[in-house]
């Protein structure tokens, strides 16, 4: 009994190891007529820019998560010609 008493007081003392990746990943975008979706997973803070046709460009609020996966979606007044992911 002595025993697994000091073996659960050392487990308990010994620093743990994060095992969650740091940082997103597995970001994508798309765009279909007038709308540019975006997605990443991990953690961090990243936010949808899209460049429209008419020359402007459009982008979403900053997400930040935690370990998760979040989506948002963007328009343009005129159609869509690409989106990326800005991240900070």
């Amino acid at each position: 009994m002595r025993q697994l008493l000091v073996m659960l007081v050392l487990l308990l003392a010994a620093p743990g190891v994060a095992s969650a990746a740091e940082g997103l990943h597995s970001c994508i975008t798309s765009v279909e007529g007038k709308a540019a979706s975006g997605r990443c997973e991990g953690r961090g803070s990243f936010r949808l820019v899209a460049s429209c046709v008419d020359g402007t460009t459009v982008d979403s609020s900053w997400h930040t998560i935690i370990n998760s996966t979040a989506r948002t979606k963007i328009r343009c007044r005129s159609n869509a010609v690409d989106a990326w992911i800005e991240q900070r």
